[in-house]
């Protein structure tokens, strides 16, 4: 599997659902997570624990879809992390994946920040099409927000995933260690293999 997690907008939960999905993904092969934001987020999660199961790089360039050619071979699954803001490492991104994930907050906020990046997507289509899906994160249980906000998503035509990653302190608290506990990500696992 070769994915990304895209969001033009910062703050929705684009590294956490990458190095989330690769440790899921590395239980079943190798994995490799490219750290596409010169934030670097994802890569200094890894070197903050000394037995991350997975291979993490750093790599905030306009031409990671013709590196990763070479890069990527030998993994069953490549993640891509791309950076908010940073168009031209977004396509190229997107350029290298086969999946899409679109993380984003269930507010009105998140939801107009949305058109810019399917904007993008629908640019790139015509020369890489890619299977898309909206990523609900931080949705906070038992409220009406996801469930108005997967109406708005379907009535413009955007595909929201069934899995929602909840509001949950373990997400903000797990920087700097290998995820242990899947959580819903296994089940976004389980939805994006089928």
């Amino acid at each position: 599997m070769r994915l990304a997690t895209v969001n033009t907008k910062g703050g929705v939960g684009k590294t956490t659902t990458a190095v989330y999905l690769a440790t899921g993904l590395h239980q079943q092969g190798r994995t490799l997570l490219v750290d596409a934001d010169p934030q670097q987020s994802a890569l200094l999660w890894s070197q903050q624990d000394s037995i991350f199961p997975f291979t993490v790089v750093s790599l905030p360039v306009r031409d990671l879809h013709r590196r990763l050619a070479d890069l990527g071979r030998g993994y069953e699954h490549v993640i891509v992390d791309t950076p908010p803001g940073d168009l031209g490492i977004i396509r190229a991104g997107v350029m290298a994946a086969d999946v899409v994930i679109v993380p984003a907050a269930p507010t009105g906020l998140d939801l107009n920040r949305l058109l810019p990046t399917f904007e993008l997507l629908a640019e790139l289509e015509p020369v890489h099409p890619v299977e898309v899906g909206v990523l609900l994160t931080k949705v906070r249980r038992g409220t009406r927000s996801a469930r108005s906000v997967r109406k708005i998503l379907a009535e413009v035509g955007c595909p929201v995933l069934d899995t929602e990653i909840p509001l949950a302190e373990m997400y903000a608290g797990s920087f700097g260690t290998a995820p242990t506990d899947l959580g819903p990500y296994a089940d976004l696992i389980q939805e994006l293999k089928s």
